[in-house]
């Protein structure tokens, strides 16, 4: 969550992409299959297009947009993770 917030940040203005995470089974009983189904509904549903947005979906597979918690909306702590990022695969 903290990645796609600082992908948002940085790309989503001069770009025009997009950016959002999901969290497919929030309750632990939806199969491999229907978590597909929610990813592929994130990628092409014209409903959900909001860039920097959780996405989840309630116990009738309505999706919503979901509040990120505090840690998860960090913005200094997802710049530090994205530099430190930089570092690890030798982009800095």
């Amino acid at each position: 969550m903290l990645t796609m917030q600082e992908f948002h940040r940085r790309y989503h203005e001069d770009t025009g992409i997009t950016f959002a995470s999901l969290y497919p089974d929030a309750q632990g009983f939806v199969f491999e299959d229907e978590a597909g189904k929610r990813l592929s509904q994130v990628v092409s549903d014209p409903s959900l297009t909001k860039s920097g947005v959780y996405w989840s979906w309630n116990k009738d597979s309505a999706s919503f947009e979901n509040q990120l918690s505090q840690e998860a909306s960090d913005a200094e702590k997802a710049r530090k993770v994205w530099e430190v990022s930089e570092k690890l695969v030798g982009l800095a």
